[in-house]
């Protein structure tokens, strides 16, 4: 009877081989912290959360912390928000059809959110989640979006049978209509007779026009463009509305001349003057009194004849300001200052285009490719380059002539492939084999660094800086001192082991310290003293966005006034700064 414990084992085998095969990944079996663990850290937990990651096919792709939310996102598509005080959710938006898709950071405004989904890009309002608007971009983007008050900025794949690696768009964003809270008009407080309040009602129908209404703007440009041509040109949309003679799809027959009933004839195609688009046809006083787009927009198949025909209401979407094509691939989310976006380039250049007009202001060349998305405060960006050197890029200055300026920069060793985390008296650089320095940001001097197997920043607080090792263990550093002045280095305080919470996450705005895990489990955690019961915002205002703010009061403070000198740099790029030991 051998046989018969061979074949039980068999069984055994091919069980476990479909449990394998059902449920392909394995998630955390993290939970929240002891108190005892925390103790000994002298941190406490001020929340937790299990954020809704379901099934054996989703897991958390990116975390972010702006201001005073955190935005979360999953690979099938889940968008959640939740408030940073209290760890409330907000709301969530469910983005796509559910399957995998890349996850690009959000970006924000002081009114809205912005998430790219395969496609489409979603705009909710940050507060409510209630929907601005929905459109398709037509084509995929490569790097995060970047936003301010007046637009949304992406980085799009080229269209197919176009030259280039890349395009920049700039998407002008619809007027909102706000409307005044009776509740909160001072009775008291004189009312200004030349102030005029917008109706509502016209605000609508600006944004929806009735039948025959027309929208701000003038067709003249759509075909007979007269005076200046546009940097951009709007694909007609079809239907009556987007050409002047109707549809193929839709005339009574097909011979020429296309007519409608009570509509004006089309000329026949054979009549036309010129076969150069668009095409005119003019009567005895010389005087345009038709045109037609150009043949090649007739539709090839009836799909298309009845795209053109779709004369459905369409919903408020952004127009398009600017175009910029790209020779070069953009490597990680636009950076901003109030006039101008700056990209990254695998052509280790850094280029600065206008916000208005997209003129290119700075071209930059480095002598390294940059391995991380640039740090920043105020206007002022922090780059780190494969060789492990940081150069600190002022926003605001530089020209196409004398190139970048750079208060300063320094080489901290190794490969500075993470984002550096700003504080109004420090930055903190970390990488692969590099570890963590802090670095001043008035000088750029390097204050004093960790081992090299701790190399990704958590949080920062005025006191302490917590960071997290190969092994998934959290650190506890001095932010200030170094434990060895002579040498710099720097030991740590305390010590545990967080391994399980599998999930980087690194806090850019205060000192709060989140931990999360694939199973949906997020904790926030802070020191136990008195002074962080209120949380402490440590990144400087940025200045991109100067709307007023809707947020937790204390995190809005003003940047502090930044003394840094201004370097200016050689157009051809920047000597590499030395090593550091």
């Amino acid at each position: 009877m051998w046989y018969r414990p061979a074949s039980a084992v068999g069984l055994l085998l091919s069980l476990g081989a479909v449990c394998s095969a059902q449920n392909p990944h394995t998630y955390s079996r993290a939970v929240p912290p002891d108190k005892a663990v925390l103790d000994r850290l002298n941190l406490r937990t001020e929340w937790s959360v299990y954020l809704p990651v379901e099934g054996g096919r989703d897991a958390i792709a990116s975390i972010q912390t702006i201001d005073d939310q955190i935005f979360v996102q999953t690979r099938t598509g889940l968008l959640v928000t939740l408030d940073a005080k209290t760890g409330r959710a907000l709301w969530s938006a469910s983005l796509g059809s559910g399957g995998y898709s890349n996850v690009f950071p959000v970006a924000v405004n002081s009114r809205f959110v912005f998430v790219a989904h395969v496609t489409r890009l979603y705009a909710f309002y940050r507060y409510t989640g209630v929907t601005e608007f929905t459109m398709d971009m037509g084509n995929a983007p490569t790097a995060g979006l970047a936003a301010d008050d007046t637009g949304v900025y992406a980085v799009l794949s080229i269209r197919a049978g176009s030259a280039g690696a890349q395009r920049l768009v700039a998407f002008d964003l619809p007027t909102p209509i706000v409307v005044a809270d009776p509740t909160k008009v001072d009775p008291n407080k004189p009312v200004d007779p030349a102030a005029k309040a917008a109706n509502p009602v016209d605000e609508l129908t600006r944004r929806y026009p009735a039948d025959g209404a027309s929208r701000a703007g003038s067709r003249e440009d759509d075909f007979g463009r007269t005076g200046r041509a546009s940097s951009v040109r709007e694909a007609p949309v079809g239907g009556l509305g987007g050409s002047r003679t109707p549809s193929l799809a839709i005339t009574p027959r097909v011979s020429p001349p296309y007519s409608l009933d009570g509509a004006p004839t089309s000329p026949a195609l054979n009549l036309l003057p010129t076969l150069r688009q668009p095409y005119h046809l003019k009567d005895e006083t010389n005087r345009n009194i038709q045109r037609t787009p150009s043949i090649g927009t007739i539709p090839p198949s009836v799909a298309a004849a009845l795209t053109l025909t779709d004369l459905r209401p369409r919903g408020v979407t952004p127009r398009v300001r600017w175009e910029f094509g790209l020779d070069s691939r953009v490597l990680f989310a636009p950076t901003q200052s109030p006039l101008r976006l700056w990209f990254v380039t695998d052509a280790k250049a850094l280029l600065a285009l206008s916000k208005v007009d997209k003129k290119t202001e700075v071209t930059g060349p480095l002598w390294d490719q940059v391995a991380a998305a640039p740090g920043q405060a105020g206007t002022v960006a922090y780059v780190p380059l494969a060789d492990g050197s940081i150069v600190a890029v002022d926003l605001a200055a530089g020209n196409q002539t004398g190139g970048l300026v750079s208060p300063w920069r320094v080489n901290a060793g190794g490969r500075m492939n993470r984002t550096p985390v700003v504080t109004p008296d420090a930055v903190f650089a970390a990488g692969d084999n590099s570890g963590v320095v802090r670095i001043d940001r008035a000088t750029g001097a390097i204050g004093w660094r960790t081992d090299r197997a701790a190399d990704r920043v958590a949080a920062v607080n005025k006191d302490f800086v917590y960071v997290r090792d190969r092994q998934g263990r959290l650190l506890v550093y001095d932010a200030v001192r170094a434990t060895d002045p002579a040498t710099g280095r720097a030991a740590p305080l305390a010590t545990v082991d967080f391994s399980e919470f599998n999930v980087p996450v690194v806090n850019t705005v205060t000192d709060r310290l989140y931990l999360a895990a694939d199973n949906g489990l997020l904790v926030c955690l802070r020191d136990a003293g008195a002074k962080y019961a209120a949380p402490v915002r440590m990144a400087p205002e940025l200045t991109t966005n100067p709307g007023s703010k809707v947020g937790v009061e204390g995190l809005n403070a003003p940047p502090p006034k930044d003394p840094l000198p201004k370097e200016p740099m050689p157009k051809d790029g920047m000597p590499p700064p030395k090593k550091a030991d």
